[in-house]
């Protein structure tokens, strides 16, 4: 995925980006993939705990020290053609795609009539493959992990968006016991100012997104 892969041949963005952090500020970092169901549990219950990739929402201001603020997250509904700027417009026209298990799903069974169809997949790729193969109208997926596994798959087709359903910060975020956390808030924030200097930041952006959609977050 392209926040936080877990893999060393592709760690993501935030993977990435939390690996250069590392380097330029001479930290010692260890990183490990946990499920992201698991993911806010185990950093709490580390005081050295960091999570690489975190939205910043009112119920969890006070668990974290955000230490970074990274890129802003959109959810958006993804389709070939027509755009879907809600998920209400979305659900009339056909069934949609969506990750089970997440917020997104809540949502849209919140807004479910009778006769309307929900897809929950286990995995974003299968909503994509979903979407490309004409079994869906609509995939409801955050913005850039869509684009991005379109891009991966190889799809020619044009991927449409309609206006952002919801739009949150992401972040990297720490236990509120970490160690200098104020400080280091701090020096990460200048690094990352250096690191969009000197096009460091846009390379990753690239690597994972490809030109356009690097150059629009930049903006």
């Amino acid at each position: 995925m392209p926040f936080a892969g877990g893999t060393e041949q592709a760690s993501g963005l935030f993977g990435e980006l939390s690996e250069q952090l590392c380097e330029r500020l001479q930290l010692e970092c260890l990183f490990r993939s946990v499920p992201w169901r698991r993911v806010q549990h185990e950093a709490a219950a580390d005081p050295a705990g960091v999570v690489l990739n975190l939205g910043r929402l009112p119920d969890r201001e006070d668990k974290f020290i955000w230490l970074l603020d990274v890129l802003a997250t959109r959810y958006s509904v993804a389709s070939l053609g027509r755009p879907f700027d809600t998920l209400a417009d979305a659900l009339a026209s056909g069934p949609v795609a969506v990750m089970g298990g997440t917020p997104r799903a809540q949502e849209l069974r919140a807004q479910l009539a009778e006769g309307q169809q929900i897809v929950e997949v286990a995995d974003p790729e299968q909503g994509a493959e979903l979407l490309h193969s004409g079994r869906v109208v609509a995939w409801y997926e955050i913005e850039l992990r869509a684009r991005y596994l379109w891009r991966r798959l190889g799809y020619s087709q044009a991927l449409t968006m309609g206006e952002p359903i919801a739009q949150l910060e992401s972040y990297i975020a720490g236990n509120t016991q970490l160690d200098g956390g104020q400080a280091l808030q701090r020096r990460m924030a200048d690094t990352f100012v250096e690191m969009q200097r000197d096009g460091s930041w846009r390379q990753i952006l690239v690597e994972y997104l490809g030109e356009e959609d690097a150059e629009r977050l930049l903006r």
